[in-house]
């Protein structure tokens, strides 16, 4: 039983009795940690989708109330940024010895990547205007690369540019044609069943699900590229 004279104490001074614990040292408050971190938002954003999250999808993914995650990212688009940041990052830059042919395969083959391991990310490219503006570094590292193959900045950032458009636009059509609709159906399985046994000029293919058509016209390009390298 309490020591009733320890309880009046307490009542009459209206502090707490006294404890065996050692005071916290430096002042600082001592509370659970977050239950979250921008990593952790980050990832719940690209698991809902980076073209389609919503901050309450979000944040009941996280197992916190959307209140929480505001405190991190005030807005939707702040959260867009930290994920194409993090997108970014991944992204592999030139190796020393590589000829221009091979670095700009590189680059196809990153933003290919990019969609892969990161669905809806190329409906966020196009829909968002300051997404290039995330990865100027790699940018930089590539048109460093170059330069000392003789290639000027504009030059560069076209070809770039025209590898990175065809890329995301061949990487929509695969995604459309991978995607299941509400009946059950693939959009391949879609096409093939409009088509069906009409001798249609535009036959459906397996390798629509791919990125063979992608590796074709990267290669027309670099074709193109060997006789003449244009300026934005």
């Amino acid at each position: 039983m309490a020591d009733p004279g320890t309880n009046r104490s307490a009542r009459t001074t209206g502090r707490a009795p006294t404890s065996d614990r050692a005071p916290v040292r430096g002042g600082r408050k001592v509370g659970r940690k977050p239950a979250f971190d921008t990593a952790d938002a980050v990832a719940a954003a690209f698991a809902e989708g980076i073209d389609r999250f919503t901050m309450s999808s979000v944040a009941a993914r996280l197992g916190v109330v959307p209140a929480a995650l505001y405190r991190l990212f005030p807005s939707r688009d702040d959260l867009v940024i930290a994920c194409l940041d993090a997108a970014g990052a991944t992204i592999a830059r030139p190796e020393t010895d590589m000829t221009w042919r091979a670095v700009l395969r590189t680059w196809a083959d990153e933003c290919w990547r990019l969609c892969e391991d990161y669905p809806g990310l190329e409906s966020v490219l196009y829909s968002f205007p300051a997404a290039p503006t995330r990865i100027d570094e790699v940018f930089r590292a590539y048109a460093d690369h170059l330069a000392q193959l003789g290639k000027t900045l504009p030059q560069v950032m076209f070809a770039l540019d025209f590898i990175g458009d065809t890329v995301l636009a061949s990487h929509l059509g695969v995604s459309s044609m991978r995607a299941v609709q509400d009946d059950g159906r693939t959009g391949l399985e879609t096409v093939r069943d409009a088509v069906g046994d009409m001798e249609a000029t535009l036959q459906p293919k397996e390798w629509w699900t791919g990125r063979r058509a992608m590796d074709t016209k990267v290669e027309f390009i670099l074709t193109g590229l060997e006789r003449d390298w244009p300026e934005t």
